[in-house]
């Protein structure tokens, strides 16, 4: 018994489990992966936060959150929504800003607020706590505040002049990188890269010439890494002065108190940097390149396949370039960084300046693709396999292919379990992919309604899958209802663990005839 309640701390609970945001443009590093929860992203409709100990799970629905009490299996609604929520370390306390504008500390156990204070910015875009738990960061319109965990005031507030997109947290000293947003000037991207002094409050700032994205830094902090899928001016100020460097790689240094932009490498990302910090991973498009960033013969045909692996020595900065094929991939690091999963299941749809148009989500509905793509679509131009990091070296999947729409990394590097969304829209169908045979097989069927969501305990052996299940009625109205199964080696059974009812009943639903509404998604 007590190891089935411990394969449910971090298992996602929610109606259902944002995957990516609605960012039309997916390639490069997979945001798909659930192996690893992010502090303080965004609670988007379905999303979950589990805390540090796995004892509460803070769930996003619709219109409410609700934390869940693991251990005692109760559900408490709260009366405001929270927009993003991170978590101290050491003790059952989460911070939250609210729906209401209203930034706040959370007893877990208890379900009741140490403190709250209201924000003069409600517009809040960074939360983090501190590694030491004495700090917390909220970022906003355009600043970052330091505060006070303890009671919620402010110590310092530094002005940006940017609305901070991401925060990175040295370890080594008492600095955090701060992204900020992206403005064109003169057809050309500008986005600020400021290194904070958490003492003093100062910042140290610089532009580099290319958009926002999130940083990945090496492990003595020397250097670090950014770079978008796409880097393009929707109406560039300046048509005559067009931006010729699409989505680089940038190279920024950092030295005792100081940064400074090294340079621009060809490629596009998000980047990934394997554990040990000896490769970083990017890709390059040949229809997007600027020829002039490569040494004399490096650039690779523009009439070869359009998409290269690029693997960089972040100390040298040389790099390596693998064709990979002509699908936008998306690629995954493996848990030990020995090779790369790569995955085209995202289907482009062209426009005009010929970028992606694809993401996918798992909302109340399942998993599901937005803004127009076709998602989940192979063709024999379309990469999946597994890309070895030192060979450089792509080797196809034996079987099925399976979008990774959402899926968790297994520990000891060997196995993926991965749901592709079903054609239906209801759900994925699970798929088990094997890094050492390269071969992928369904899973176990999908369970009629399909697998909303899968989640893995922080042993990398206990996996959680969240089950659709018919609504339940009382009294002529539909409740939403899920089921879980949790399974350390794969031997899941029509036995669920648990199952969740929602506490209130679908709006307008009165008979199965009403399903089909938006507010009856779940109902049959």
């Amino acid at each position: 018994m007590r190891k089935l309640l411990l394969s449910l701390l971090v298992m996602p609970l929610g109606l259902g489990c944002a995957g990516l945001n609605d960012s039309p443009e997916e390639g490069g590093a997979n945001a798909n992966d659930r192996t690893i929860i992010n502090d303080g992203e965004e609670m988007l409709t379905g999303a979950m936060a589990v805390s540090p100990s796995g004892k509460f799970i803070v769930l996003q629905r619709n219109d409410i959150s609700v934390i869940f009490d693991v251990g005692a299996k109760k559900y408490t609604e709260l009366n405001v929504q929270l927009r993003r929520v991170t978590f101290a370390h050491a003790s059952e306390t989460a911070f939250a800003n609210r729906a209401d504008g209203t930034l706040a500390a959370i007893d877990l156990a208890r379900v009741s607020e140490l403190w709250s204070r209201k924000l003069d910015d409600a517009t809040v875009s960074i939360l983090r706590v501190g590694h030491d738990d004495e700090t917390l960061y909220v970022g906003d319109s355009r600043r970052m505040q330091i505060v006070d965990p303890s009671n919620g005031v402010a110590r310092s507030v530094t002005d940006l002049g940017t609305t901070p997109t991401a925060l990175t947290l040295l370890k080594g000293r008492k600095e955090a990188l701060v992204v900020g947003t992206t403005a064109w000037q003169n057809g050309a991207p500008h986005t600020s890269v400021a290194l904070l002094d958490l003492e003093t409050a100062s910042v140290n700032k610089i532009d580099i010439p290319n958009c926002d994205s999130k940083v990945v830094m090496t492990p003595d902090e020397s250097r670090a890494f950014l770079s978008p899928t796409f880097c393009d001016a929707e109406h560039a100020s300046n048509p005559n002065q067009a931006w010729t460097n699409p989505d680089p790689v940038s190279v920024i240094a950092l030295g005792a108190k100081t940064i400074a932009f090294e340079k621009n490498l060809p490629g596009f990302g998000p980047v990934a940097m394997s554990p040990d910090g000896q490769k970083v991973v990017a890709y390059l498009d040949t229809k997007r390149m600027d020829v002039s960033m490569f040494d004399k013969g490096q650039a690779p045909s523009d009439t070869g396949p359009q998409y290269h692996v690029m693997v960089i020595n972040p100390k040298t900065l040389a790099f390596s370039l693998t064709p990979i094929g002509n699908a936008l991939p998306r690629l995954t690091m493996t848990r030990a960084g020995k090779g790369l999963l790569v995955d085209a299941s995202v289907k482009v749809k062209t426009r005009a300046k010929a970028s992606a148009h694809g993401s996918i989500s798992i909302g109340p509905n399942g998993i599901s693709g937005e803004l127009g793509a076709e998602v989940s679509v192979f063709d024999e131009q379309s990469p999946f396999g597994y890309f070895d990091l030192e060979s450089l070296k792509f080797s196809g999947f034996t079987g099925p292919q399976a979008g990774l729409d959402r899926f968790v990394q297994l520990a000891g590097e060997r196995y993926i379990l991965t749901l592709e969304k079903r054609k239906d829209g209801l759900g994925g169908v699970p798929y088990l992919i094997d890094l050492q045979e390269k071969t992928t097989a369904s899973f176990f069927g999908d369970f009629g309604t399909g697998v909303r969501d899968v989640g893995i305990l922080p042993d990398g052996k206990t996996v959680v899958l969240r089950v659709r299940l018919a609504a339940a009625t009382h009294e002529n109205k539909y409740w939403s209802r899920e089921g879980f199964n949790v399974s350390a080696d794969f031997n899941f059974n029509g036995t669920l663990y648990a199952e969740y009812e929602a506490s209130t009943s679908f709006a307008n639903v009165t008979s199965t005839n009403d399903c089909s509404t938006p507010e009856g998604h779940d109902c049959f």
